[in-house]
């Protein structure tokens, strides 16, 4: 198993050996040089065998040390990194430790993070038993750490706190790449608010890797200045080796969810996402009746083509994330929209009466009055739209429904057609 110690071990004896073959190497030249001006020499041939003999038993000497003193460090070496690994090796131990790896292969791909959290959570609090467990991400320039998951004590408190990179016992472990033990939280106080801390009294951590790059800080708090060792720094260490890979697939996970259910051009939700919406909205309504009204609205741009045509595409882009954007801005906060189409729009209008999707509209037209499309300093737009409402019960009772109603409401919009009128199929006409 690759640990710090190990690696420390391996650094170790290597620098250890390269100063033995300094050491050897010099010796060598020595002698050399030493036999080569005794043999140029007139002493008598019985002085100059005398005068070798000495050189080759004092090389020999010098090398018999070395290869002693190496051996016998290289045992004390050994003894330190066994002795430090032990608790690596307890078979309970490597169980859950290849528990974690299995999670990573059964779980990986399919959790969202913070269900792979709580997992993740409850093994280690089996290794390790902890106040609260924390998981710092780094933003994109890893100036600032968050803590974007939390268990445990105060999680609610310690959850979207945000620091700088290079404060505190997580910061210090970012930066420096090694695990840290904060034992009385001395570091962790000049980072986070004493009084979020107040019930910790200790804290270990380990930085996350990610292609060689650390991108987060996994940390633990205990409740007393002992609840932590070395044992438990090292199958922290451990643990973070295995926990990094868990978390890192549920980021890809959730990104990929995320943009099967986003319009990649407006970055608003897509028809999918808004037929999920609603139907959990249509269950909420039949469960309370008509103490939850519900009502959806249909949008879309007049003139959009034209816009395209004239302009370019690239302009009407531009126009559709303005639009959205709007509307979007002028939606209750428990409000949904999705774009559905080319320049097509649905909102999903929980608790809503008709009488306040009407008022709702009537925002939406007022706040384009005010907020022209920008096409150049010289040329500006005034979006226009076509509108139809549906409600949960009067117009349908499923999503295909209730969006079938408020398009045909929407197209009798355009042909200024009487509101409430239906348009039905020629083959139904006579």
């Amino acid at each position: 198993m690759n640990t710090p110690q190990n690696t420390d071990f391996k650094r170790e004896k290597h620098q250890k050996s390269g100063y033995n073959f300094v050491i050897l190497a010099i010796s060598s030249l020595i002698a050399l040089i030493a036999t080569f001006s005794i043999s140029a020499t007139e002493l008598e041939l019985a002085h100059r065998a005398l005068i070798f003999g000495c050189i080759l038993f004092l090389y020999l000497t010098i090398c018999a040390a070395i290869y002693v003193f190496r051996e016998k460090h290289v045992e004390n070496l050994t003894e330190n990194v066994t002795e430090e690994n032990s608790v690596l090796l307890k078979p309970d131990v490597e169980s859950r430790l290849f528990a974690l790896e299995e999670a990573n292969q059964f779980f990986g791909a399919s959790l969202k993070p913070n269900d792979m959290f709580r997992l993740v959570s409850s093994r280690i609090n089996e290794l390790i038993s902890f106040a609260a467990c924390v998981v710092f991400v780094a933003d994109e320039n890893n100036e600032r750490l968050t803590i974007e998951f939390a268990d445990g004590k105060n999680a609610w408190i310690l959850r979207k706190t945000e620091i700088n990179s290079i404060e505190g016992n997580a910061g210090k472990t970012f930066f420096s790449r090694e695990p840290q033990f904060d034992q009385q939280l001395l570091l962790e106080k000049t980072a986070i608010n004493p009084i979020d801390l107040q019930d910790f009294n200790s804290a270990i951590a380990v930085p996350l890797f990610r292609d060689g790059e650390v991108f987060g800080v996994l940390q633990l708090y205990g409740d007393a200045e002992n609840s932590f060792n070395a044992d438990s720094l090292l199958l922290l260490d451990a643990i973070g080796t295995r926990v990094a890979p868990l978390l890192l697939s549920s980021f890809a996970f959730e990104r990929s969810m995320s943009n099967a259910l986003t319009d990649s051009l407006t970055e608003l939700p897509n028809e999918r996402a808004f037929y999920l919406v609603l139907e959990n909205q249509i269950a909420e309504s039949q469960r309370y009746g008509n103490q939850r009204p519900l009502n959806i609205l249909a949008i879309d741009l007049k003139d959009f083509n034209a816009v395209n045509q004239t302009h370019g595409h690239a302009t009407g882009d531009r126009l559709l994330k303005f639009a959205g954007k709007i509307i979007k801005a002028q939606l209750r906060q428990m409000d949904f929209i999705a774009r559905s189409g080319s320049d097509e729009f649905l909102v999903v209008l929980p608790t809503a009466t008709e009488k306040i999707a009407l008022e709702i509209i009537e925002r939406i037209e007022r706040a384009f009055v005010t907020k022209p499309f920008i096409v150049s300093p010289e040329n500006k737009i005034f979006l226009q739209f076509n509108f139809g409402a549906a409600t949960f019960g009067e117009d349908g009772e499923t999503p295909q429904q209730l969006i079938k109603s408020a398009n045909i409401r929407k197209y009798q919009t355009k042909t200024n057609l009487p509101n409430k009128v239906l348009w039905f199929p020629k083959e139904f006409i006579n």
